[in-house]
């Protein structure tokens, strides 16, 4: 079941708790909308009310029958608790899940934007209108978020017939990314003092691509440092153990078939795991289009 479907099928159970519960999450509407989720308000409320109250029931029913029977009603007091504790854990997840998203959307965007931004650049130095530029970077798939953060520029003029400067100003308080926002109303402000576009854009990306260099460096430093870690810490200590283990085993008298199983599930299980989780955090922290 997709998001949407999901989001108004609990509407339909807990529509009424949502709305009532939306003068308190007025904020949110804009962390929703940042995130580039399309649901409403409402629609995200309902979901986090019916989630955490099936969970909450769902778990509490189960362990209540379980703990009752092995420890009476001392046993249904602690299902109680359990269940109440793993209530909170689920509407705390779904409060952060698109403050997650909106973190990620802001990275992913300024990792693109000193590229974005130069090919912007080579629009205006084309003659192309600002309207034009937004609809062609649109188009490129390979910005990104940056090119849906462009798309709704451009539905903005082309669709609900904004004017550019009020279409750039909307996109500027939509964005998750503080940089793509300064560029917007920085773009603004170069139109409406009837400055140079191409200009202003060559600056921006040149100033953009130099921050994008910086952040290049200091990967590239820490990666060495993260490297040397997993050689030292990974690789020679897993031999370690390995001779270490098979020495132990034939001075202490252990059984031999269990140091072997030991070390084929450190080589063949803990090795693989560790350097996924070690190349998933390198991918995390690495600017984008360097892995």
């Amino acid at each position: 079941m997709e998001l949407e479907e999901y989001a108004e099928f609990c509407f339909d159970k807990v529509g009424g708790l949502a709305l009532r519960a939306i003068p308190y999450f007025q904020d949110y509407k804009m962390v929703l909308n940042q995130a580039n989720m399309d649901i409403s308000l409402p629609e995200y409320l309902a979901v986090a009310i019916f989630t955490t109250g099936t969970v909450g029931v769902s778990i509490f029913s189960t362990l209540g029958i379980i703990f009752l029977i092995s420890s009476g009603i001392s046993g249904l007091i602690t299902a109680f608790f359990i269940s109440f504790i793993l209530s909170l854990i689920t509407v705390f997840l779904i409060y952060m899940w698109p403050k997650g998203i909106v973190n990620t959307r802001a990275t992913v965007i300024r990792d693109m934007m000193p590229f974005a931004t130069m090919y912007l650049s080579t629009l205006a130095g084309t003659g192309s209108s600002v309207s034009e530029m937004f609809e062609e970077l649109a188009e490129v798939d390979e910005y990104g978020e940056v090119a849906n953060e462009a798309s709704k520029i451009s539905r903005d003029i082309e669709t609900l017939g904004m004017d550019i400067s009020e279409a750039l100003e909307r996109g500027a308080e939509r964005t998750p990314s503080e940089d793509f926002a300064d560029l917007l109303r920085g773009l603004e402000h170069v139109l409406t003092t009837g400055g140079s576009v191409r200009d202003y854009l060559k600056q921006r990306s040149e100033a953009l691509m130099n921050d994008y260099g910086r952040r290049i460096e200091q990967f590239a430093d820490q990666l060495g440092l993260l490297v040397e870690m997993y050689i030292t810490i990974v690789i020679v200590g897993s031999i370690i153990f390995t001779a270490m283990s098979a020495i132990m085993s034939s001075i202490s008298g252990f059984d031999p078939g269990l140091i072997v199983a030991i070390q084929v599930l450190l080589v063949f299980v803990g090795l693989p795991i560790i350097t996924g989780m070690f190349i998933v955090f390198i991918k995390g922290i690495s600017p984008g289009g360097i892995m």
